[in-house]
């Protein structure tokens, strides 16, 4: 049986080094691997992901859901929370980072960080910054589940898989786009980025209704996502952001 020491190095080579986030992310997709086995032929499971940082790399390697094939959505609310669905029977769990936990930097590290990113830390500093990161990971591979992690058992609607759809070209910039997309303004059907442009870089108090239901009979309506905001990556190098509540 493959275990998670087997699969670590692949998730530090996709990731590219190995860091307190992508450990986070190898533990949570152990959780989801335990309890729906990885995505396949028969068994399609679709994860949510609430952060853009390196948890998604390891959670991509280890389970199969993947943005490539669109059974893995990505919904950016700054937080350390992932939650699976097997299709098969609409039975979700929600796993996030615990509270206090090593999956977060302490305000020790934090301060480290923050001279790191700012230009200001000495090497003995960014040394210690180094070694206080690799001894997080090593804890994160290391702890009990149900020390690091919160998990929840959840029902609901399973995440649609989004459909490929055609494309079109933007009437504005020319680039071809998909038509669930696509905006009608003003008559024109343009892409998000135009349509963004169109309206000074803010969108109208109805942005969330594209005019495709008159306008474009091959397009759906499309929701839009609220802004990001940048959230840790926790990486054992020297990137920072000032938010303690982030790993």
């Amino acid at each position: 049986m493959t275990t998670l020491n087997d699969r670590y190095p692949e998730i530090v080579r996709f990731h590219g080094h190995e860091c307190p986030g992508a450990s986070v992310g190898a533990r949570i997709a152990e959780v989801a691997l335990a309890r729906f086995g990885r995505h396949d032929t028969g068994n399609e499971v679709v994860a949510i992901s609430e952060t853009d940082a390196c948890a998604i790399d390891a959670v991509q390697v280890l389970t199969g859901c993947t943005y490539g094939k669109r059974n893995l959505v990505h919904q950016d609310n700054g937080k350390n929370v992932f939650t699976f669905w097997r299709r098969g029977d609409a039975v979700g769990i929600r796993v996030s980072a615990r509270p206090g936990g090593d999956a977060y930097r302490d305000e020790a590290t934090w301060a480290l960080a923050e001279k790191i990113e700012a230009g200001v830390a000495s090497p003995q500093e960014r040394a210690a910054f180094t070694v206080a990161q690799q001894a997080r990971t090593a804890r994160i591979l290391a702890a009990p589940v149900e020390e690091l992690l919160l998990v929840e058992e959840i029902t609901g609607d399973v995440p649609t898989v989004k459909a490929v759809r055609p494309t079109e070209a933007c009437e504005d910039c020319g680039d071809q786009t998909s038509v669930a997309t696509l905006h009608n303004h003003r008559g024109r059907m343009v892409c998000p980025a135009c349509h963004l442009a169109a309206h000074g870089g803010v969108l109208p108090p109805d942005h969330g209704h594209h005019g495709h239901d008159h306008a474009h009979p091959r397009a759906h309506a499309h929701a839009h996502a609220h802004p990001q905001s940048p959230q840790d990556n926790g990486h054992a190098h020297a990137g920072a952001h000032p938010h303690p509540h982030h790993h």
